[in-house]
C-alpha cells in the first residue's frame, strides 16, 4: 500500500468535509425505516445504481440494484446511502480492515437509550465519557445492515472548536472510522496527499473493539485522527493482529460501511 501510493507525485489538495457514506444491506427499506423512525433521518432519493456508476466503482454486480439516500433532520448535507446487496457469509462489523463505523454528532446522548427501546438498533456501548476527553460523551449502536454508528455529544465551547455541535437530536456524520493494519502508513497517505492536519495520536480503550475481538476490556489500541475542513475528521484505529481483510462478493462493494465520500474543490487536482 505505502509503496504504491506514497511514490506518486500527487500534490496536497484541500480535503473535506465528509460528504457521505455508503452502506450495503439486504433489505434497504427496513434499514431506512430504522433511520427515519429512530434517528429522525429523511429519505431524499430512491432509485437504482446506474451501469455507469457501478462501472466507476469497479462493481458491475451493483448495476441496476436499488438504493436509498437519506439526510439528517437538521438539513445537513452529509448523506447516508443504502445499497441493496446480499450478505457476505461470516461478516462481522469491526473485525476486518476498512471503514468500520460512522460517527454522528447528537444533541443529548443520554436521552437516546430510552428512545431506542424496542427498536432494531442494538446498543453495543452505553453512554460514557471518552477516556481521551472528559468533554465528549458517546455511545455505540449496531444496525440491521449490519453497520456500527458512534453517537457522540460534543461541547465545542470547551476547547473543542474543531468539532461540530448538533443542530438536531441526531445530526450528521462528522467522523469516519477506519480499521487499519498500519496506522502509520494510513496517516502517511492522508497527510502526504491531502491538506489535512494531524490531530491526536494516543492509546485508548475502545470497548466495542475489545468486545468484537473478545479481548480484555482494559486492552488499549493505538489510534490517530486527521482533521479536515467542515469540522470533520478521519479516525484511524490500529487494528489487533487478529484482524483480517474484509471478504467481498465478486464485483461488489464490501459489506457494512462500504465506502466514504469526501468533498474536494477539484477532481482534476486529485
Amino acid at each position: 500500500f505505502s509503496e504504491r501510493y506514497m511514490s506518486d507525485s500527487a500534490s496536497r489538495v484541500p480535503f473535506g468535509p465528509v460528504a457521505g457514506a455508503t452502506v450495503t444491506a439486504k433489505d434497504i427499506s427496513r434499514v431506512a425505516a430504522s433511520y427515519t423512525d429512530y434517528l429522525g433521518y429523511r429519505i431524499t432519493a430512491e432509485g437504482t445504481v446506474s451501469p455507469a456508476l457501478a462501472d466507476a466503482w469497479g462493481t458491475p454486480a451493483h448495476a441496476g440494484t436499488p438504493f436509498i439516500s437519506m439526510q439528517p433532520e437538521s438539513g445537513a448535507r452529509q448523506w447516508i446511502r443504502l445499497i441493496e446487496a446480499e450478505p457476505v457469509p461470516g461478516y462481522m462489523p469491526m473485525t476486518t480492515f476498512g471503514w468500520h463505523s460512522l460517527e454522528i454528532v447528537v444533541d443529548d446522548v443520554d436521552a437516546i437509550p430510552p428512545r431506542f427501546e424496542g427498536s432494531p438498533w442494538q446498543i453495543i456501548g452505553e453512554p460514557h465519557n471518552l477516556s481521551m476527553s472528559k468533554t465528549i460523551r458517546a455511545m455505540q449502536v449496531q444496525g440491521l445492515a449490519p453497520e456500527v454508528l458512534y453517537l457522540t455529544q460534543t461541547n465545542p465551547h470547551l476547547g473543542k472548536e474543531h468539532l461540530p455541535a448538533a443542530r438536531s437530536f441526531i445530526d450528521r456524520i462528522f467522523i469516519v472510522v477506519l480499521g487499519s493494519p498500519s496506522l502509520d502508513d494510513a496517516m502517511a497517505f492522508y497527510t502526504a496527499h491531502f491538506d489535512v492536519e494531524p490531530g491526536v495520536t494516543a492509546d485508548a480503550k475502545i470497548s466495542v473493539l475489545n468486545r468484537a475481538y473478545g479481548l480484555d476490556p482494559d486492552t488499549t489500541h493505538r489510534l490517530a485522527t486527521v482533521k479536515m475542513r467542515g469540522k470533520c475528521l478521519i479516525e484511524i484505529d490500529d487494528y489487533p493482529k487478529e484482524a483480517k481483510p474484509r471478504a467481498t462478493a465478486p464485483d461488489s462493494l464490501p459489506p457494512g460501511v462500504a465506502m466514504v465520500a469526501f468533498a474536494v474543490d477539484s477532481l482534476d487536482d486529485v
